[in-house]
């Protein structure tokens, strides 16, 4: 995942804390992020993430690396069914 990231990050000078950054910003969910940071050096680094956008394409790749769990009763459903 990191690689990844890393790989998303590196076109556009990015890091891998700002790819992250920008993952969760891309979230139709998501109406804030909060960033934590030690030094102001890390808090340059996270607004770094403003200064370019994930595409589509990056967004999709990352989404399909991390599924959401199955949630019940999906997960005991599915279980019932198996030798059916």
């Amino acid at each position: 995942m990191v690689e990844t990231l890393e790989a998303i990050a590196r076109p556009h000078g990015g890091t891998v804390a700002q790819a992250a950054l920008q993952w969760l910003l891309a979230k139709p969910g998501v109406t804030s992020v909060i960033i934590g940071a030690r030094d102001l050096q890390q808090v340059d680094d996270n607004l770094g993430a403003l200064r370019w956008s994930m595409t589509k394409e990056d967004v999709a790749k990352l989404d399909a690396m991390t599924p959401p769990p199955r949630l019940y009763p999906k997960w005991f459903v599915d279980i019932q069914h198996q030798n059916r």
